[in-house]
């Protein structure tokens, strides 16, 4: 049976997602009712952790992916309704929600400026507006390890590939802190979430990996037979750091930011 984007990003991100959720919810401090919003809520993780702990509001979880909004998360959740719709250009009126949030989204939209535009257009006056990105640059481990390995070993492409996934526009606070403050929002604040996800063995890590970006598949899916086993080897060798294969833990960072929409 084919894997679908969701079953893909499940795999790889989804474990990372649903314990970054729960860190992101006590840092956006949302009011226990009223209406939210997660824009780019892709397979659910941050709306459904949201319903859990706000069984009295009301969340509209949106995304352009039609293929992360399946039949089974539409029910998952009575509070929650999903739709299918595009962050630079939110099919709600003014003022429509008391709080908006998004969950590793910004860094792969072209225009991110619009979709925090739009976020601050469908929240109420003192309502809230927050966001988190992954640390790319300097908080992804277990990318980074795939992606050195692919540096050194690969001529050429394996920088590019790196630099690809790494060069992003908001790699630290004060870039979040500024786009906050561009929107026009107030009491702006910033912090770093860290996120630990422990791997049965390197199989697993391997999976995940695979999984987490499509420029590493199809880079990995690219190279010769030879190159591909080199770089798995070395990727494997970076995993284990000189121990029997097992369970390891592995931490990733986010940054996140909110702000408070002027009367």
């Amino acid at each position: 049976m084919n894997s679908t984007s969701a079953d893909i990003y499940e795999i790889a991100m989804g474990r990372w997602s649903r314990r970054l959720s729960r860190s992101f919810l006590d840092f956006v401090a949302a009011p226990s009712c009223g209406s939210l919003i997660d824009v780019g809520c892709g397979t659910g993780s941050l709306t459904l952790a949201a319903a859990t702990r706000y069984p009295n509001a009301k969340i509209v979880g949106i995304d352009l992916m039609t293929d992360y909004l399946t039949e089974a998360l539409r029910n998952t959740a009575t509070n929650v309704r999903f739709e299918t719709g595009d962050a630079s250009a939110l099919p709600f009126a003014n003022d429509s929600f008391d709080t908006a949030f998004s969950q590793l989204l910004l860094n792969d939209l072209d225009g991110p400026a619009g979709a925090v535009g739009e976020m601050v257009r469908v929240t109420r006056a003192k309502g809230r507006i927050a966001a988190t990105v992954w640390d790319r640059a300097g908080g992804l481990t277990f990318i980074r390890l795939f992606l050195d390995a692919a540096a050194i070993l690969v001529d050429g492409s394996g920088e590019d590939l790196r630099k690809k996934v790494f060069d992003v526009p908001y790699q630290n606070e004060d870039a979040l802190f500024d786009l906050w403050a561009d929107a026009g929002l107030h009491d702006v604040d910033t912090t770093t979430i860290a996120v630990r996800m422990d791997f049965l063995d390197f199989d697993d890590y391997w999976q995940s990996l695979l999984g987490a970006h499509s420029l590493i598949r199809e880079f990995f899916a690219n190279l010769s037979p030879e190159l591909a086993h080199d770089v798995q080897q070395a990727t494997m060798r970076a995993f284990l750091g000189g121990k029997a294969d097992g369970r390891r833990s592995l931490v990733a960072s986010a940054l996140a930011v909110r702000g408070i929409v002027p009367s």
